[in-house]
């Protein structure tokens, strides 16, 4: 009886654990996709040298306050699938293992959270990125105002050296070189967060 209490007791951790690691994989493939379609209409910008404003800057100022909040999202499931394991494989569900290490003994569990723990390293610097990203932009859509550019153009047509760039265009640069690496790293984001999710539903690989 006790024992049937006690696989009781881990199948229901697990099943919450997998839950986790299924909820990170999901939010971590949406801030990829948002912040891929925040850097192609920026690119675009940036390529005809636009100024990036009005509904195009408003949709893309969304996209990223998307992406950070499912950033958000996914650090909160990686931190609980690693409350969930901690607790859940312990002798004692009061008092927790001290480290991940200490679930060795079952492979599919250790290695999702393996997983896990790189993929919240990778989520704190694709935050960083996007903040710095979000914050050029937002630069880029005041100088656009303040600076007084021609329409037809960020240097108004008139730039006489090619490499002399306004306030506006540099800090739209720099928004749009932020923005693709932190879509980067968002890539290897989705790869971490795929392969705990994987591992953490058993079907664990040799690479």
């Amino acid at each position: 009886m006790e024992m049937e209490m006690e696989m009781e007791v881990e199948s229901t951790w697990k099943s919450l654990f997998q839950r986790r690691a299924i909820l990170t994989a999901k939010h971590c493939d949406r801030v990829h996709g948002l912040l891929s379609g925040a850097i192609e209409v920026v690119d675009v910008d940036v390529r005809n040298r636009r100024r990036h404003e009005g509904s195009c800057a408003e949709e893309t100022q969304r996209a990223l306050e998307g992406a950070s909040t499912e950033l958000g999202l996914a650090l909160s499931s990686m931190g609980a699938a690693r409350h969930l394991a901690l607790r859940g494989g312990a002798p004692c569900p009061s008092a927790p293992l001290d480290s991940v290490d200490d679930l060795a003994g079952d492979p599919a569990v250790w290695c999702a959270l393996e997983r896990l723990e790189k993929a919240a390293e990778l989520a704190a610097r694709v935050h960083d990125g996007l903040e710095c990203a979000r914050g050029h932009l937002r630069a880029a859509a005041l100088l656009a105002v303040l600076d007084g550019v021609g329409v037809g153009g960020l240097e108004g047509g008139n730039s006489a050296v090619p490499w002399e760039h306004s306030p506006c265009f540099s800090e739209q640069l720099n928004g749009a070189m932020e923005l693709g690496d932190a879509m980067l790293k968002a890539a290897d984001l989705v790869a971490e967060a795929e392969g705990a999710r994987e591992a953490a539903l058993g079907f664990i690989s040799d690479v």
